[in-house]
């Protein structure tokens, strides 16, 4: 994980779900669709047409999830929870699993758009104080003239405002104003370089998580066959390993538990279940 985590430190979830509202919602894809509806073909659509935007979901109790997409690839997911955020591959896990008990809207945004978005979950935090009454022109040109990629963040209580932009340039969040009297600021810097696609990241996890819980099965397995078969065990691992090339773990499992009911003593498939059981 990326050691610049934008304002998720810094911020509350329900803050960070408000802030979302600045989010442009001019051109939606889909508005206040059922969840449900973001089905991993959808994404897969999306990939291929390039889609630029992102993904609104809303639950109740007003919590927020989103999903950032730019040319098709997955940037960014993040999930409010009542304790804390949920970001990155972790949060996407849980918005797939969750996506039917809310709403969806998906809003179209241009590529420089998705920098400064990203930021709030993935920038580097370059200032975080309560000096919010100092007076924003001279942030703002300084902002302008380094040419400034990233967001600018009131925080005013359980509210706030956000100002987005992209190359100096002031992209959207309404207009700034010339002071701030009360609240606290924060600037967020977009990351120099493109995150990895989250889609790619989650399918690596999967791939090595599936091959770590084949291993488990197939020690379990040889633990099973010493006790029961002495010296007979290696080649009996070898002949069910040529016959079970599954890669799914569970299949193996079951596969396997049956083929120790009918081959081996009774007891030889609780031994197999209470090794995995520290695993599961």
């Amino acid at each position: 994980m990326s050691a610049n985590r934008g304002l998720l430190e810094h911020i509350s979830p329900a803050l960070m779900g408000y802030l979302l509202s600045f989010l442009p919602q001019q051109d939606p894809l889909a508005e206040s669709v059922p969840g449900g509806l973001l089905t991993s073909e959808l994404v897969e659509r999306l990939r291929k047409d390039n889609f630029c935007g992102y993904a609104l979901v809303r639950f109740p109790g007003e919590e927020r999830g989103w999903l950032a997409f730019y040319r098709g690839r997955l940037l960014e997911a993040w999930r409010q929870t009542t304790y804390g955020h949920l970001s990155g591959t972790t949060a996407y896990r849980a918005l797939q699993r969750e996506l039917g008990q809310g709403t969806l809207s998906l809003y179209r945004l241009q590529p420089d758009d998705l920098p400064p978005v990203v930021a709030l979950t993935q920038g580097y935090l370059r200032r975080t104080d309560g000096a919010a009454s100092a007076i924003v022109a001279d942030l703002v040109d300084l902002l302008v003239r380094e040419q400034f990629t990233g967001a600018l963040i009131l925080e005013d209580g359980l509210v706030g405002r956000a100002w987005f932009f992209a190359r100096g340039k002031h992209l959207f969040g309404g207009v700034l104003p010339s002071q701030f009297r009360e609240g606290r600021l924060h600037l967020v810097q977009a990351p120099s370089k493109a995150p990895p696609d989250l889609l790619e990241q989650a399918r690596q996890e999967d791939q090595e998580q599936r091959r770590a819980r084949l291993n488990v099965v197939w020690n379990a397995t040889q633990e099973v066959l010493r006790e029961y078969m002495g010296r007979g065990a290696p080649a009996a691992l070898e002949r069910l390993q040529r016959i079970h090339t599954t890669d799914d773990p569970a299949l193996l499992e079951k596969d396997l538990r049956r083929w120790m009911n009918e081959s081996l003593e009774p007891n030889a498939a609780t031994l197999f279940d209470r090794l995995l059981r520290p695993t599961l």
